[in-house]
C-alpha cells in the first residue's frame, strides 16, 4: 500500500521511513550517516527529510535530525521491528551478506513469503527468506522446520516471541541487504496477508 504521506514516484520506500523514524528514536544522525547504512543516494535522503519534516515527523536541528511525538506515534501504529543488523544465513540465504528484522506478533499476517521475498527483490536484494517463530523453533511459513542449528543461532540473536517473523534480505553488498530489508518493511503498512 502506498502511503498517503508519500507519492509513489520516488527513489525510496515506506521501509526507508520506517528505518529512519526507527533510527531517529535512539539518536540524531545526519544524511552522509544515514547515506551510508541505507543504501541511497545523499539527495534522495535530502528528499525523505524534506518530506518528513513537512509532516513533521522529524525536526532539523545542528546535530542531525530529531524524531517528533507525530514521528513516534507513527512508528507506534505500526508492527514493532527490530532495527535491522547483519546476520550469518548458512543454507538460508543466496548471497554472503545477510542482514535481519524480527516483526513482533506477524504471524497471522504471513501467508507464504513469497510477496516478502518479491518485494525484497525488487527493491534491490537478490531474494529474502520469511520464517515464523512457532513451538520454540523457527519455521517456513508452510510449517517446515529449519535445521535446528540455523533454528538455534537466530533464536540467540533475536530472543522471539511466538508469532514473531524474522524477515532475512540478502545480496552480494550489505547496503543491497538492506535495500531488501526496507522493501519488506514497506509492505508492513498494507493490510493483505503477505
Amino acid at each position: 500500500m502506498a502511503s498517503p504521506l508519500y507519492p509513489s514516484m520516488r527513489n525510496y520506500t515506506d521501509g526507508d521511513v520506517l528505518l529512519i523514524l526507527k533510527m531517529l528514536q535512539q539518536e540524531q544522525i545526519g544524511r552522509k550517516k544515514l547515506s551510508s547504512i541505507l543504501g541511497l543516494g545523499e539527495a534522495t535522503i535530502r528528499t525523505v527529510f524534506s518530506t518528513m519534516e513537512c509532516e513533521n515527523f522529524i525536526i532539523s536541528t545542528k546535530k542531525g535530525q530529531k524524531i517528533t511525538e507525530k514521528g513516534k506515534k507513527y512508528l507506534e501504529n505500526v508492527p514493532h521491528f527490530t532495527f535491522p543488523r547483519k546476520v550469518e544465513g548458512g543454507n538460508l540465504t543466496l548471497s554472503q551478506c545477510n542482514v535481519a528484522s524480527l516483526i513482533c506478533e506477524f504471524s497471522h499476517r504471513i501467508k507464504n513469503g513469497l510477496e516478502i521475498r518479491d518485494a525484497a527483490i525488487i527493491a534491490g536484494a537478490e531474494g529474502a527468506t520469511t520464517v515464523i517463530f512457532s513451538e520454540n523453533e523457527f519455521r517456513f511459513p508452510q510449517s517446515t522446520k529449519l535445521p535446528p542449528a540455523i533454528s538455534h543461532y537466530l533464536v540467540e540473536e533475536f530472543s522471539p516471541r511466538e508469532g514473531d517473523v524474522l524477515i532475512v534480505a540478502t545480496a552480494k553488498t550489505a547496503q543491497k541487504a538492506m535495500r531488501g530489508i526496507s522493501g519488506c518493511l514497506g509492505l508492513l503498512l498494507s493490510e493483505r496477508e503477505l
